[in-house]
């Protein structure tokens, strides 16, 4: 069993090319700013190991927190805001570009806000990860924040695909589990 509690901040990457060079699995939380990325991290963990804030856009690199000494847990910036301008927008897109392409790369956590409509960025980053052929958990985060509506509007749109929802309120096991399972995958 991996103890997720056993984890520690490794290095925050600008660019794939400085990402920690040992070999082992990763994976990879993506989602719109301020969607709960550092957070959800935080929670797995039980520790406060990724930078969270209420401003959208902190994240500007590729952190990398070694979990159990077995893998890495990687949050990567967030996308669809940035008070840095167009160009931070282009060097994400570059970043994550060269990033997919990681052979260390089992799987990916795409968190969307249970209360949002996908916008087309969510759409085209998922289309993007299921041509790479990259497993895909999507992750409804802040659902103890939305309605029952809501919630059935998201998993409507996202039938068909592999589906789970997180809140402030969820225990991390069964999403623990869930990242085991990539780690395990024999690709």
């Amino acid at each position: 069993m991996v103890n997720f509690r056993n984890a520690k901040y490794i290095l925050s990457a600008p660019s794939y090319e400085y990402r920690p060079k040992d070999g082992l699995k990763e994976v990879v939380f993506v989602g719109k700013s301020n969607v709960g990325k550092s957070t959800l991290i935080n929670a797995l963990t039980a520790q406060k190991l990724a930078y969270s804030s209420k401003n959208a856009g902190k994240t500007r690199y590729l952190n990398y927190f070694l979990i159990d000494n077995a893998f890495y847990l990687v949050d990567s910036p967030g996308y669809g805001f940035t008070k840095y301008g167009s160009k931070e927008d282009e060097n994400f897109g570059e970043m994550m570009e060269n990033y997919f392409h990681n052979p260390s790369l089992k799987g990916c956590l795409f968190l969307i806000d249970s209360r949002r409509e996908p916008s087309e960025d969510d759409r085209m980053l998922l289309d993007h990860l299921s041509s790479l052929n990259v497993p895909t958990l999507i992750v409804l985060t802040k659902s103890d924040l939305a309605k029952q509506s809501e919630i059935a509007k998201a998993k409507k749109i996202f039938a068909g695909l592999d589906v789970i929802l997180a809140s402030k309120e969820t225990k991390p096991d069964l999403l623990r589990q869930r990242i085991v399972n990539f780690i395990k995958d024999k690709k």
